[in-house]
């Protein structure tokens, strides 16, 4: 070793690093490599800045292109400083491995000092694994342990890593998450208990069980004992609308699900009827009397993911008196990175019928053919907060206008504020009046997302839709929830969501038609003020109501919401604005 080098890398070793580079211009001429000695020279900054993990990538960078002791002294130096003791630990072996070969007894003598130093401050991680889990994962800070480290001490730097395992119990997925936080010197134990992740089909006292629990064989006897458990839910409720616009509409409905989680297969069923009444300013401009309705709708879905992949489905059919839908879907999904990323991908289609009530469809009817692809990815950020984000495109074929709204006409020039009312757009408009007339396709784009994160007793939920489509009406919608968990039976919150939007580019508040020499209106044309540019913001609530004990083979909980929604029409006749108030309540049961 050259005199002034040896002189260095002694004076590194005695201060971890500090000041080496002082020697390091006069050492240039012995540097083959510019960007190798350039490297060490912004380490050295780095490591006098105090910017630890900067110092330790340039010094690599730096040993990658060109191997130089004093460097690898450097290293360990910075990573000392910045509690990687592993790190710092083999870039030392290689320094006393060289001066041991090369016979420097003063510089094996510093390094061995060092190795002994570090060797004290390392912790040592011992991860207690159960043996009656199939196909155990066991991972520390993201990296496989080999099932033969189980039960052995592992050495560790000082400071926080991450246990997680995954595997199959009881025939379920069950996954286990701890962070250990070790003092230098500190040996810890951690005790891995896994806990199926199947928590929707688990009652309360059992979850209270495996929360408790303390090993493996204490979880296990928290599940229900020699037998694959099977969910049932059944629920009833009532929902209902009233609006200003003298539209009331009153809906039961009931649902039914029968699930394995175990061996991952759910089916449900849900039926519901809508009872309107509607007497809005679009009938009463056009002198019709007020409109009522019966809509009856039904849908059947199931799924089935024994493991790592599974699919969903399911199928809808609707019927009102001139409505008539059919839907199916199909979407496969999937688990990855150790469960923690689940992508969906998912396909739709809708075929609709639309008729005038009393009119067979063989006289009147339009067909209304919708697609739509959906793709999203729940990832766990951690164990407590969940991100999903995912978009949607649909495409619309077919002639989706109301058959009955008249659209009044004026005369060019005739001006009418926004609000208007009947009496005034009666005195203005002209003889014709033309049923509405949409365009004959629409294409919808949007994207999304939603954060959840659980807090010790309260759950916080946050939504964000952009939409846009080929109408050039633009979109945004914002949702949040807030639930507080109130002892162990009642959970409740508060609700609120903002949406705004721009309105399609055929909107018109008013539209103007030529009379002579002949009639001539515009193509398309709408008073349907939904797709004009409006806001509107909702406020509400809801709550759950666990009316039997934890552990109950049959549970029954009641549920509840309430919501006022203020709609703002920025640029429609007849109305300027509505209040709308909607809630539900119905009654669940869980058997086991």
């Amino acid at each position: 070793m050259r005199g002034a080098r040896r002189v260095a890398c002694l004076f590194g070793l005695a201060t971890w690093g500090v000041a080496v580079p002082a020697f390091a211009a006069d050492l240039a001429p012995g540097w083959k490599s510019a960007d190798a000695y350039a490297k060490s020279l912004d380490a050295e900054a780095a490591r006098a800045a105090g910017l630890w993990e900067k110092c330790m990538e340039a010094d690599l960078g730096s040993i990658d292109l060109e191997d130089h002791t004093l460097t690898r002294v450097h290293f360990a130096g910075c990573a000392a400083h910045a509690g990687k003791v592993l790190a710092a630990l083999r870039q030392l072996q290689v320094v006393l491995d060289g001066a041991v070969l090369s016979g420097d007894a003063e510089v094996a003598t510093l390094a061995r000092e060092r190795v002994e130093q570090l060797l004290r401050q390392l912790g040592a991680l011992t991860i207690d694994a159960p043996t009656t889990v199939k196909d155990l994962a066991v991972t520390v800070d993201d990296v496989r342990l080999p099932p033969e480290q189980y039960g052995k001490p592992i050495p560790v730097d000082p400071g926080k890593h991450r246990v997680h395992a995954d595997g199959t119990l009881e025939g379920a997925v069950a996954t286990f998450d701890e962070v250990a936080d070790l003092e230098p010197s500190a040996r810890a134990t951690i005790v891995v208990a896994l806990r199926p992740r199947a928590t929707d089909f688990l009652t309360p006292g059992q979850l209270s069980c495996m929360q408790l629990a303390k090993t493996q064989a204490e979880v296990i006897q928290c599940l229900p004992a020699g037998k694959k458990p099977l969910v049932v839910l059944a629920a009833m409720e009532m929902s209902t609308y009233v609006d200003t616009f003298n539209v009331e509409i009153l809906n039961p409905a009931i649902r039914a699900s029968v699930a394995s989680p175990t061996s991952g297969w759910h089916v449900g069923a849900a039926y519901l009827i809508d009872v309107i009444t509607a007497a809005s300013p679009d009938f009463i401009s056009t002198a019709s009397p007020a409109g009522h309705d019966l809509r009856q709708a039904g849908n059947v879905n199931g799924g089935y993911k024994p493991g790592r992949f599974g699919f969903e489905a399911t199928g809808g059919y609707s019927t009102e008196s001139d409505y008539v839908s059919r839907s199916g879907s199909l979407a496969v999904l999937g688990d990855f990175m150790e469960k923690r990323v689940t992508p969906r991908l998912g396909w739709s289609y809708s075929n609709d019928t639309i008729t005038r009530g009393g009119t067979p469809a063989s006289v009147y009817s339009h067909r209304l053919e919708a697609h739509e692809g959906a793709a999203s990815t729940s990832v766990i950020l951690s164990p407590t907060s969940v991100i999903v984000v995912g978009g949607t495109a649909a495409f619309e074929r077919g002639d989706q206008s109301k058959p009955y709204r008249l659209i009044p006409m004026f005369e060019p020039g005739v001006t009418l504020p926004r609000g208007a009312s009947t009496d005034q757009v009666n005195a203005q408009r002209l003889a014709v009046r033309p049923y509405e007339q949409l365009p004959l396709q629409r294409d919808r784009y949007a994207i999304g997302a939603r954060f959840l994160h659980r807090f010790a007793r309260s759950t916080i939920r946050l939504e964000e839709r952009l939409y846009i489509d080929s109408w050039q009406n633009t979109a945004t919608a914002t949702d949040g929830r807030f639930l507080i968990d109130f002892g162990t039976r009642v959970t409740a919150g508060p609700h609120a969501r903002f949406t705004a939007q721009t309105g399609a580019n055929f909107y018109h508040r008013m539209y103007y038609a030529q009379t002579e020499p002949t009639v001539m209106v515009p193509t398309f044309r709408s008073t349907d003020r939904e797709l004009g540019p409006l806001w509107a913001a909702t406020l509400g609530g809801s709550m759950w109501l666990r009316l039997t004990g934890e552990g109950a083979g049959v549970g029954f909980m009641l549920y509840s919401s309430a919501d006022v929604l203020w709609s703002n029409y920025l640029d429609s006749l007849y109305v300027k604005d509505r209040v709308a108030g909607y809630g539900t309540v119905g009654l669940e049961a869980k058997f086991e």
